[in-house]
């Protein structure tokens, strides 16, 4: 397996697609109109154009690291963890509206710690990083981009 050309290990195509999915996705974020927001100010398609622009920068730098190392493709192990974040992301959509956005964020974010193995060993600072980063996430969206983000007693109230 290590005779086969660099673009078609697992480490290149994984990237690869998620280029294209990126593409897709900023593609469809220049077809999100508003009612209210004019001419150069914060509108509803600003939030998905920026987070595509980051993935492209962290696409680049996943290709240029991928591209330096010339690795044999391992087993069917490497992909582990990307399906485990699918499934990880698939569950936190699932659950993001039923439990609100602070439980279903703050299992996705240790869920994905977990999957990376983020301070495992020291379960203080896991709690404490898993937590702060929920809080950040938290006040990005709903402080400073103004989005109404779903509670637990939603659903009850």
């Amino acid at each position: 397996m290590a005779d086969r050309a660099p673009i078609f290990r697992t480490g290149v195509l994984l990237p690869l697609f998620l280029l294209v999915v990126t593409s897709v996705y900023l593609a469809a974020a220049f077809d999100i109109r508003s009612q209210f927001a004019g001419p150069g100010e914060m509108s509803p398609r600003s939030v998905p154009i920026l987070l595509a622009c980051l993935m492209y920068v962290a696409l680049a730098v996943v290709f240029v690291i991928e591209f330096r190392k010339p690795t044999a493709d391992g087993p069917a192990r490497e992909l582990l963890r990307p399906m485990l974040v699918i499934v990880a992301t698939a569950g936190y959509i699932a659950l993001f509206r039923p439990l609100g956005y602070w439980p279903a964020t703050l299992a996705f974010t240790c869920v994905l710690f977990a999957i990376f193995h983020f301070q495992i060993r020291k379960p203080h600072i896991f709690a404490i990083c898993a937590i702060g980063v929920t809080a950040l996430f938290y006040g990005l969206f709903a402080g400073i981009f103004g989005v109404r983000l779903p509670t637990l007693t939603d659903g009850f109230f």
